[in-house]
């Protein structure tokens, strides 16, 4: 899907949204929703905010407050970053998305699993219906494990 396509359904989702909420739809809450879906990686608040200061000045907090009603209104995922706090991506016309993150370095590894992809479109739920699903492993990368690994291995030299 193109990108024009992702933001159009996005800007579509947010009105009504913001219409069902009788929410006013701001030139700044439209600028951000159009710089969340240019941005091809996840992102912090701070990152958005970095962003549109030359551009469209907007508060921390108001970058914060439309992040929190994209991801209430399904635009976004949220999901927390290890020690450096929460992130988020945009999740329109992505049905899942598959992490995986180190819970020493806090590196993110995006994958695939068509057998989760399968598991969750064939899944049902009563009265709810599944507009996409983040998937987060948490565990020790291969990096840190190494490292871990000679660390035990140094600590038994020592102890002869």
């Amino acid at each position: 899907m193109s990108e024009n396509t992702r933001l159009a359904e996005a800007q579509q989702i947010l009105r009504n949204y913001i219409n069902l909420k009788r929410l006013r739809n701001t030139p700044e809450r439209q600028k951000i929703l159009e710089t969340v879906y240019s941005v091809n990686l996840p992102f912090t608040v701070d990152m958005i905010w970095d962003y549109l200061q030359e551009e469209f000045p907007v508060t921390r907090v108001t970058v914060y407050n439309n992040l929190e009603l994209f991801f209430k209104a399904g635009l976004v995922i949220k999901r927390s970053n290890g020690n450096e706090g929460v992130e988020y991506e945009a999740c329109i016309q992505t049905q899942t998305h598959h992490n995986m993150c180190c819970t020493i370095c806090n590196q993110l590894f995006e994958f695939k699993d068509p057998t989760i992809q399968l598991f969750l479109s064939q899944k049902k739920y009563k009265k709810f219906k599944m507009t996409n699903c983040s998937v987060m492993i948490y565990g020790i990368c291969a990096k840190c494990q190494a490292k871990i690994n000679r660390e035990k291995r140094k600590q038994k030299i020592q102890q002869k």
